[in-house]
């Protein structure tokens, strides 16, 4: 009986490597799922961003990876166009932002859009259309915004880091807390870059913690301020905060340090079908043991 045991167990195991050699059946899902990932990155490949952020760094002195990780904290690096007339998200009311660099033209988060095509002697259609144009454009707000601007303690203009309160006023986002946290994002995304779906990105090199701890600071401060304001005003109703991520997430999703929503991968898949196969082997064996123990205690009838 050990020795049909033991065939079984070399059997299953044989199975079980020939099972995990095998592609796992696609669903309709995933097909569509792998040609919007195959459409996108086409798309992105032929757009060359790269080329176009490069010309408006050197136009606007402005480092192009400063560029490259506004538009991809904003966008990831997808020109944002919507259908003629719609300034607002009709399922959420949230303002709908424009271009590869998100420029805002509402009462919310400011009229961006408005004033860097005035910047470049260029009309607000065009910047909502012509990507290379809205990023002209969104170079040359950033340029004009860190020149009229403070810069952080202990940088220069030839520290990258210096750019993160130019950042922080471009977004839109007026409390210090959110755009703090935005510009810190910028520069993580910016320290590892990305290669994946067409975008091609190197990384570079950034002193994150002081904007690290710059952030802790804000935050905590602006917290304390929101709680000091709740206990004053207990019976007041709060308003909703508006979101980070300006993005509606009209691309394939694109994996993120602090995102989890990657492409699935059939790995995964894989291993459930792995487990499912030795788990009914296994079952199918103690079934066999079992009844030929009950045979040999009853004997011939």
């Amino acid at each position: 009986m050990m020795r049909s045991v033991s065939i079984s167990l070399v059997l299953a195991l044989a199975l079980l490597r020939a099972a995990g050699g095998a592609d796992p059946i696609k669903t309709e899902e995933d097909l569509k799922r792998e040609a919007a990932i195959a459409e996108f990155t086409a798309k992105m490949t032929a757009a060359n961003y790269p080329a176009l952020f490069d010309a408006a760094a050197k136009e606007f002195n402005v480092p192009a990876d400063i560029l490259k990780g506004v538009a991809f904290a904003e966008t990831r690096w997808e020109q944002l166009t919507w259908p003629p007339g719609e300034t607002a998200s009709p399922e959420t009311g949230m303002p709908r932002p424009y271009g590869i660099m998100s420029l805002w033209d509402n009462k919310n988060f400011g009229h961006s859009l408005i004033e860097a095509a005035a910047l470049i002697g260029k009309t607000t259609d065009e910047l909502k259309q012509d990507p290379l144009q809205n990023i002209r454009g969104g170079a040359a707000l950033l340029r004009r915004i860190y020149d009229a601007n403070p810069k952080p303690d202990g940088t220069t203009e030839a520290d990258i880091e210096s750019w993160r309160y130019a950042i922080r006023k471009y977004c839109g986002l007026p409390e210090p807390d959110l755009n703090a946290q935005h510009a810190l994002d910028v520069y993580v995304f910016m320290s590892k870059g990305y290669h994946q779906y067409g975008i091609e990105w190197d990384a570079r090199p950034v002193n994150l913690e002081p904007i690290r701890e710059e952030t802790r600071r804000i935050m905590a401060e602006e917290r304390a301020k929101r709680e000091a304001q709740a206990a004053a005003n207990s019976n007041s109703v709060q308003t909703p905060r508006p979101q980070l991520s300006a993005n509606p997430q009209t691309m394939p999703e694109v994996p993120m340090a602090r995102e989890t929503n990657a492409p699935a991968t059939p790995a995964a898949s894989r291993s459930c079908n792995l487990w499912a196969i030795l788990l009914a082997i296994l079952a199918f064996l103690v079934v066999r043991i079992v009844l030929k123990r009950l045979r040999s205690r009853a004997g011939p009838s």
